[in-house]
């Protein structure tokens, strides 16, 4: 790969947990196939002794420059991964002229050391009263380059608590739209997926925490026994609750499939027919927090890409990318007969379902990871100058 000599030296500080089931580890490993895609010369480090094939394979990524701090794979891995990764860049600040970083221990330190400007890519607020008195101590710094968003809604939150907003930037997560090109037909992917013909597929794929709607499904599911509602992905303990509560009711055609490989997650949205986002306004992350107000579900952008009509529950973040009636059928967040109403919608007035679908992959366009790296890196290198 010919490297971007416009582009600023990276080093590239994420804490996930390695070959788990979440979003931030292939979030991380997007960003950094990204930047490799335009060019960026950087170097990734992330937690724990691993394989770093296995990384590049389980993820589906092309391989990257990748480090491992041994020593910080356990738990407490956001401090001690932080840390190590701060001083890690700091020890070899020659090769690099930035950080780019998801940790907030390893901002702060790199903030209030000095050596290397340094960028937050915040993903939530700040945690606890403790979380909130670390942003305040090292966000007047000038050595804070910049804060990156993935939401609108997030940097608002950040504004009210008195960022400097020259600093800050909204990238979007992404998506990398060719995981949904040149593929089997829908039918022959419903055949490879043990997924039953001759009716109507509507899929709600990411995780099943509380307040995500999973509930409003299953009674949406019991009026419409015409479709199959299929849930893709959730943690055992969370998907536990309703499948008892859809065998209560005798909701045969409500199936939870649970985790699968993300490399399998195209093939779930191909083979839809619509793809839903049911969540309420009080649809959380994961540790419980309310987030309508700030989250940025990488399934939405995949559900664009997937190029199936989207119904939506109209949470304020996903208002910053669905409009309704153009790319997406919105309904009010818990408001389950407007939900099933606009599912209904998009079943039968294929007209109406194409030309939706078509717009939001027209969009997806805007949304990928290559995007999102370069508005982050070009914002911080206008910073820098």
């Amino acid at each position: 790969m010919t490297r971007n000599s416009n582009s600023p030296r990276v080093c590239y500080v994420a804490s996930p947990q390695l070959f788990s089931k979440g979003a931030y580890a292939l979030h991380a490993a997007r960003m950094c196939e990204a930047m490799d895609g335009l060019g960026v010369e950087f170097e990734a480090v992330f937690p724990g002794r691993f394989d770093t094939g296995g990384i590049f394979e389980y993820y589906g990524v092309r391989p990257f420059n990748l480090t491992s701090l041994p020593f910080t794979k356990y738990a407490g891995r956001q401090l001690t991964h932080g840390a190590a990764g701060a001083f890690y860049a700091l020890a070899n600040k020659h090769r690099f002229d930035m950080v780019l970083t998801l940790n907030i221990i390893c901002a702060a330190i790199l903030a209030k050391t000095g050596g290397l400007p340094v960028v937050y890519d915040a993903h939530h607020p700040p945690v606890g009263a403790a979380g909130r008195a670390l942003f305040r101590l090292f966000q007047g710094s000038e050595n804070l380059a910049a804060v990156s968003f993935n939401s609108g809604g997030l940097r608002r939150i950040y504004l009210e608590g008195g960022l400097d907003e020259r600093k800050t930037v909204v990238a979007h997560n992404g998506v990398e739209t060719g995981d949904f090109e040149n593929r089997p037909a829908p039918e022959e992917i419903r055949k490879q997926l043990g997924i039953p013909a001759g009716r109507p597929v509507v899929c709600y794929c990411g995780n099943t925490y509380e307040g995500r709607g999973i509930e409003d499904l299953i009674e949406i599911a019991d009026g419409m026994r015409d479709a199959l509602f299929l849930v893709v992905g959730g943690r055992d303990r969370d998907n536990a609750p309703h499948k008892r509560a859809a065998e209560r009711r005798g909701v045969d055609n409500f199936v939870m499939k649970g985790f699968v490989p993300h490399s399998d997650v195209p093939l779930y949205l191909l083979a839809s027919d619509v793809l839903v986002m049911p969540y309420t306004d009080k649809a959380t992350i994961r540790g419980g927090t309310v987030a309508t107000e700030f989250t940025s579900p990488m399934k939405l952008f995949e559900y664009m890409a997937a190029g199936k009509p989207i119904v939506a529950a109209s949470i304020p973040t996903a208002l910053e990318i669905l409009e309704d009636g153009e790319n997406c059928a919105l309904a009010p967040p818990g408001d389950r007969r407007e939900f099933a109403r606009a599912i209904r919608r998009c079943v039968d007035d294929k007209d109406f379902a194409s030309r939706i679908a078509r717009a939001a992959r027209e969009k997806a366009e805007q949304y990928t990871w290559k995007n999102r790296a370069e508005k982050i890196l070009s914002f911080t290198a206008n910073r820098l100058k």
